[in-house]
């Protein structure tokens, strides 16, 4: 009898052992499962947060650097001069919304270090530090018509309970166009009093199978603007540089609206082409072209650009 009885209370203690043992492993299972989700979970939100601060800071850089293009041009207008770089120039208003210490209204709120304490701002309600350094910040083109903002950096990315962490390089990159945005090189030249944006001009065929000069009468009202691998960029503009380049843009300056204008000395000898006119370079001018104003002259160099080489002129 007691021996069943011993049998008895071994083999129970046994069997609570196994549950107990049970119970516990399905707990730990349970457990890991659970903290595995939970850093996958975490994970998955950070690197969302990732992608969402790249597509951001592409549009915070196109915005803080299309307005401060306008900003540099409105103070290169004040000052009456060119700046001696413009990348350097670029900057500190991009980055601080400053020139200076002038802060131009166009940059309250929208300069890149705007967006980095919104960034932050934002980490913090779902519990992530995030630490962004900007190394660098470099412009130039990509074509005629558009500046690039490249954006060096590191980012350092950790959430608050120590779950995930990255740390890497980032390089940030939007395109601006200069479409519409005012070109320097007449605000200096013309001491403010004509001013000129840029629009691309829509027209390919200056002058027409019977030699009418219309469509570049087109050109010439409307201060349209050509691509051409003999002007100076527009970046290039801001610093008065009138050397060439493979993203050069140029245009006609109207002399008559010259002529409107008071205290400017007109040159009626110069070529017309916005660069050499504003330029020391002496050139080989034609004039009396068909339906052209009696003003217009143009360098030899030029002609063919404009398909005028087989239509009446005059060397001038």
């Amino acid at each position: 009898m007691m021996m069943k009885k011993g049998l008895i209370y071994i083999t129970v203690v046994i069997i609570f052992l196994v549950v107990m043992l049970s119970v516990f492993y399905t707990y730990e299972v349970y457990n890991s499962d659970s903290k595995k989700d939970t850093v996958e979970t975490r994970i998955k939100t950070m690197d969302n947060f990732i992608g969402n601060l790249r597509d951001d800071a592409q549009r915070s850089a196109y915005t803080a650097g299309y307005r401060t293009l306008i900003a540099l041009e409105e103070y290169v207008l004040e000052q009456g001069s060119f700046l001696d770089d413009l990348e350097e120039s670029f900057k500190e208003p991009f980055y601080n919304g400053t020139i200076g210490n002038y802060s131009p209204d166009i940059l309250s709120g929208q300069s890149f270090s705007d967006f980095l304490k919104g960034v932050n701002f934002q980490s913090r309600k779902i519990d992530i530090n995030i630490n962004i350094t900007v190394l660098d910040i470099n412009i130039y083109h990509s074509d005629p018509w558009n500046i690039i903002v490249e954006i060096l950096s590191t980012v350092n990315l950790s959430d608050n309970k120590g779950l995930a962490e990255w740390y890497y390089n980032e390089t940030f990159i939007s395109k601006i166009p200069i479409e519409k945005l005012r070109d320097p090189l007449y605000s200096v030249n013309t001491l403010g009093k004509l001013q000129s944006f840029v629009v691309a001009t829509n027209i390919s065929d200056f002058v027409s199978f019977d030699n009418k000069t219309t469509n570049l009468s087109v050109h010439l009202n409307n201060l349209f603007y050509k691509a051409s691998d003999k002007a100076p960029s527009f970046i290039m503009r801001f610093e008065g540089n009138l050397s060439n380049s493979t993203y050069g843009i140029e245009s006609f300056v109207d002399i008559s609206l010259l002529e409107k204008q008071e205290d400017l000395i007109i040159d009626y000898d110069k070529s017309v082409v916005d660069y050499i006119y504003f330029g020391s370079q002496s050139t080989n001018n034609k004039c009396n072209f068909p339906d052209m104003p009696s003003w217009f002259k143009l360098d030899e160099n030029h002609l063919s650009d404009y398909e005028l080489e087989d239509v009446s002129y005059t060397s001038c």
